[in-house]
């Protein structure tokens, strides 16, 4: 209990340098949390927002632009691609369903995506308000697009400030269904048959769809209610496919598939193996930020040697009377180290919090802007990684405390004057 008393008197008598102390190796635990979740959330978010893309299929190009256009949602010209391909992969036994994706058009600033109804999974129809659409001009949006059932809107081609846009005022969506949340852009996305797509720039002139997401024009008629099975509406111009989304039916199936799509005229892809490559970037740049974080542990660590001496150094005197009125060194020594052991604990935790909170509003604003959900949490690896931070500062406090253990009370006396 005595023990305690003095170390809490210890502790009043240097605040400040305590405070000190403490805010630098929270801040630096709170820097190298920070790196460690957000790379470990991004990765897992984007992973996640990908999982029912297995195979992407569009016009040549870019992988990586048909990956963030496709399953992100980031708008973007992507060449057109036939509808002929649509219908031989629903015509292939190897694939289990196959889902056109048309995009150009936006509704108060969301993506209108025109697909058929196999793109909403049977689990999402069982959670879903409403219904999935079975008529033309009929949508199923997102949960986070604000729309009720039975609310009507009119689509905009393009998004306000862009070149060529305009509105489509002679065209009516009616809200049928609302799917349920994901966690992902698509909660934002306006879903209607792709037919509807179709039909409104057949209207208003194919050169209105080219202006904004159509490098290859397609040529040509389609009988449309092949697609969606709808009886409202018309023969038209084909005006071509944005992507498509192909579920295989087995592994085999998929990287099969992936090499018959791979030619002249069309490029397939997984998502996944797309995504590797960009974390493969993102991992070179969390090495550079761990490399920062370490020098900066570094700097710390110097800065914490020092800070610990001056520290002691100012408690010389106090020390020296102890040791003078038959206070054993060990105790001191004891007492000493265990006020640092209790400014350690709190700096590392404070520093944890710091890291985690900080993390969850960075992670907030990025899932804004990017569309996914960034999940953060921590793991086993964090807890070693805060294990190792502790033993290390631990043994750093003991290297002042030690030196001070071996110097005899007169001189530590002398030295104070």
């Amino acid at each position: 209990m005595l023990n305690l008393k003095l170390l809490l008197l210890h502790f009043r008598k240097n605040k400040l340098g305590s405070l000190m102390m403490m805010m630098l190796i929270a801040l630096s635990v709170a820097l190298s949390i920070a790196v460690n979740l957000q790379e470990r959330a991004f990765r897992e978010g984007s992973a996640k927002a990908a999982d029912r893309f297995d195979i992407v299929i569009g016009g040549l190009g870019s992988e990586v632009q048909l990956v963030l256009s496709t399953v992100y949602l980031q708008s973007a010209v992507l060449p057109l691609i036939p509808t002929s391909v649509l219908t031989e992969l629903q015509q292939n036994p190897q694939v289990e369903w196959a889902a056109p994706l048309a995009f150009g058009d936006f509704v108060r600033g969301m993506p209108i995506v025109g697909t058929n109804k196999m793109f909403i999974s049977h689990k999402q129809r069982e959670k879903m308000a409403g219904r999935v659409f079975e008529n033309a001009f009929e949508a199923v949006v997102g949960s986070k697009t604000g729309f009720k059932l039975g609310d009507k809107f009119s689509p905009l081609h393009g998004q306000l400030g862009e070149a060529g846009t305009h509105s489509h005022q002679n065209v009516a969506y009616e809200v049928v269904g609302i799917l349920p949340p994901e966690d992902s852009i698509w909660d934002t996305a306006v879903l209607v048959p792709l037919e509807t797509i179709w039909e409104t720039h057949a209207h208003s002139g194919q050169s209105n769809l080219q202006a904004v997401n159509n490098k290859n024009p397609i040529t040509g008629r389609v009988q449309v209610t092949r697609i969606n099975q709808l009886n409202d509406i018309h023969e038209h111009p084909e005006l071509g496919i944005s992507a498509i989304v192909v579920k295989p039916k087995s592994f085999a199936a998929a990287y099969k598939l992936r090499g018959e799509y791979r030619n002249g005229k069309t490029q397939a892809l997984f998502p996944a193996e797309v995504l590797v490559r960009v974390y493969a970037i993102l991992g070179d740049s969390k090495e550079v930020l761990k490399w920062i974080a370490t020098v900066s542990q570094i700097l710390v660590a110097i800065a914490l040697i020092m800070i610990v001496t001056l520290y002691l150094k100012q408690q010389q005197r106090q020390i020296a009377a102890w040791r003078i009125f038959g206070a054993p060194r060990y105790k001191i020594l004891w007492l000493i180290w265990a006020t640092l052991l209790m400014m350690i604990i709190a700096a590392i935790v404070l520093g944890v919090a710091i890291g985690y909170f900080s993390t969850v509003i960075i992670s907030q604003k990025i899932s804004l802007k990017s569309g996914f959900a960034l999940p953060v949490s921590l793991n086993l690896e964090d807890v070693y990684y805060i294990a190792s931070i502790f033993i290390i500062a631990l043994l750093m406090a003991l290297i002042p405390s030690l030196l001070f253990y071996k110097q005899s009370p007169l001189k530590g006396l002398k030295e104070d004057r």
